[in-house]
């Protein structure tokens, strides 16, 4: 009964619900859980979650000319300064209206006019690329009332565009996510804590120290991959998922912290296209399930060796596969084999697993869902470039003896249903990565990125801020200067290898942070591994001329004659996503100016352009000029959100290494 009346009165004290986060807590309550209590109260953190996300990529891009626009407003005591050169009569009622507000002296509040109301953003700092963070409330003011904007849609719809209903329905859907991710976390964070205080360790690695003494099976890699409630860190959509039930977003999603199964299904070999880097890798790797498939095959009056297993994700295998591959299954070229099954973990991308009895293995599965802003499906591309591209990788690192610390995650083996029917190459696809935990050395800690800007469970601090604490603690550092020290270490496993890639080879890798897994010993960042190679784009001209010519899949995306592409793709996901990030999360811990770290940016990367001058003069001529011209490219997210039929959009902003050059 106390839960019951807990429940109720949590639920009384929300302002808006959205409708799917009534059915959510519907289904929550159905349910008995103790989750139904906590529900509510974690509305309002989900909404600003989304809501913040939203305005600060609205700003970014300059939607509705929000940014260049808008009018900056700061309360210095009891006086409002505007950057308004002259108060025109409309802005008179609003003014008025904006005195009632408990305005904070540490934020500045940017206001920007539509023709019958003002919003009014509360800005805690802007950052280069201009990232902007929020903190609190937004209002929409009239001429006779003050609203709180509640929700990411209800922002959007107010910015006045056209055809953005679609939109509207993916935040609803990311900010219902949001809570129930929140919820969850909570409770897991306290049940974290209480194991942490039984262990007797209050540090993160030591925690992982313990942990891995007291249960050989635990995973640390894992452990990170799963932190995940934050989600993407630029991206609106961070938690959309469309398609999905809330349970099957609890089932399946990292930060639930869940294990599931991977299914199996013979496809018969010519429908199938596949390359491996050692022929049947991937039997190997699955013995059992591949020879209980065979036995199966056999018992069904099926020549096994006409066929060949194929995991598939169990989400896909129950929502795509039996409509979108009926006739197939129908004619007996895919044979569902529904006895047979693994456990599985998701990573911190959703369609990649590990096997809970193969971690030294990744599988990266089709899911027919969107995600983000990105239906996760797999293009026969991308899993038949698989071995020429770690095949490549391994030429440039055979010859760049000092990238020994610069590690790839390879991927070992591709998989695709071969079909004209575009929907049907992409949704029947598998990739196997490489897990190469078991390769570290007695105290290093691999910590995926998109992890560090989430927080700890035992101190609800940063991780990149609690592996800091352990580098300043460790080395005898003062705060300032250690931070400082921390970032070059940082930028010395990072920047070389993403460079040289670049500038010698022509090849821009996405290395954004989800794809990054930097290794900390004490604190201190030893060695770098990278990932995922779809997203990576190559400059044939450069990589021909070191004598490289891989046998990339006809027609792939991932070679381009525009060094346009190449910068932006590097540019975008290395040094404004992922570096960029690094630097904000430091600049909140430590207080150093910002400014410092983006020198530090500009020193490495100028020494790294005169180590490659030599042998590339041109190629480092090309690249200088890119990377300290005055603006530069931002993907523009949420522009490509409200325009999906023109592809990839960028935004040009303020560029930090060209002002780093002229100071």
């Amino acid at each position: 009964m106390k839960l019951k009346s807990t429940v109720v009165k949590n639920a009384e004290c929300v302002k808006v619900w959205l409708e799917e986060e009534k059915q959510y807590y519907k289904k929550l309550r159905n349910m008995s859980s103790t989750l139904a209590e906590r529900f509510p109260v974690f509305i309002k953190t989900g909404h600003q979650h989304i809501l913040h996300k939203l305005a600060a990529s609205l700003f970014r891009e300059d939607v509705v000319n929000l940014y260049s626009q808008s009018v900056e407003l700061k309360r210095i005591g009891s006086v409002l300064v505007t950057t308004l050169l002259k108060v025109e009569e409309h802005w008179e009622p609003y003014l008025n209206q904006i005195q009632r507000l408990d305005l904070k002296e540490h934020l500045i509040y940017r206001i920007k006019w539509f023709e019958d109301y003002i919003l009014v953003f509360p800005i805690r700092k802007e950052f280069s690329f201009r990232r902007i963070t929020l903190e609190g409330d937004i209002y929409k003011i009239t001429s006779n009332s003050i609203t709180v904007v509640e929700t990411a849609s209800e922002l959007l719809r107010l910015m006045q565009l056209e055809d953005s209903t679609e939109y509207c329905n993916e935040l609803d859907n990311s900010t219902s996510n949001c809570v129930l991710a929140h919820t969850y976390h909570d409770r897991w964070t306290n049940q974290m804590k209480e194991e942490a205080s039984a262990l007797r360790t209050p540090s993160l690695s030591n925690f992982i120290k313990r942990k891995k003494e007291t249960d050989p099976e635990w995973n640390t890699l894992l452990f990170f991959e799963q932190l995940a409630v934050e989600g993407h860190h630029l991206h609106p959509g961070t938690k959309t998922k469309t398609g999905m039930s809330m349970e099957d977003v609890m089932r399946y999603s990292p930060e639930y912290h869940g294990q599931f199964s991977i299914h199996f299904l013979a496809v018969r070999r010519d429908y199938l296209l596949q390359v491996e880097m050692k022929p049947n890798q991937l039997e190997r790797i699955l013995e059992k399930q591949f020879e209980e498939g065979k036995k199966l095959l056999s018992a069904q009056g099926h020549n096994p060796s006409n066929y060949y297993i194929l995991p598939v994700h169990e989400w896909q295998l129950n929502h795509t596969l039996y409509t979108l591959y009926s006739n197939e299954i129908r004619q007996n070229i895919i044979i569902p084999l529904p006895s047979i099954k693994i456990s599985a973990r998701a990573t911190s991308s959703f369609r990649t697993v590990m096997p809970t009895k193969a971690t030294n293995t990744f599988l990266k599965l089709a899911i027919n869902s969107q995600m983000t802003s990105t239906v996760r499906s797999i293009s026969t591309n991308t899993a038949l470039n698989t071995v020429h591209f770690s095949n490549m990788v391994k030429e440039v690192l055979d010859k760049e003896l000092s990238l020994r610390d610069f590690i790839p995650l390879n991927e070992t083996s591709g998989f695709a249903f071969k079909s004209e029917n575009k929907d049907k190459s992409r949704n029947l696809t598998v990739i196997v990565r490489e897990n190469k935990e078991m390769e570290l050395e007695n105290g290093e800690i691999p910590v995926v990125g998109s992890s560090l800007y989430n927080k700890s469970p035992l101190t609800n601090k940063t991780i990149l801020d609690d592996i800091l604490e352990e580098y300043l603690s460790y080395y005898h550092y003062p705060r300032r200067e250690g931070t400082i020290q921390f970032f070059q270490e940082y930028l010395s496993i990072t920047i070389p290898g993403f460079l040289t890639f670049l500038t010698k080879y022509g090849i821009a890798l996405e290395g954004h942070l989800q794809n990054s897994i930097p290794v900390f010993r004490n604190g201190k960042p030893v060695r770098f591994y990278f990932r995922d190679w779809g997203g990576a784009r190559i400059y044939r001209p450069r990589l021909q001329s070191q004598g490289i010519f891989p046998d990339f899949y006809s027609g792939s995306l991932i070679e381009t004659d525009a060094i346009y592409d190449i910068h932006t793709k590097a540019h975008y996901t290395i040094i404004q996503s992922h570096i960029g990030e690094i630097i904000r999360l430091l600049v909140e811990s430590s207080g150093v100016e910002e400014s410092e770290f983006w020198q530090a940016v500009d020193n490495k990367i100028e020494a790294v352009f005169q180590c490659l001058e030599s042998s590339t003069e041109v190629n480092v001529k090309e690249d200088r000029t890119y990377f300290y011209q005055d603006k530069i490219s931002h993907k523009a997210l949420t522009k490509m959100r409200l325009n999906p039929s023109d592809g990839y959009m960028f935004s040009d902003i303020d560029n930090p290494l060209s002002a780093s050059r002229k100071k």
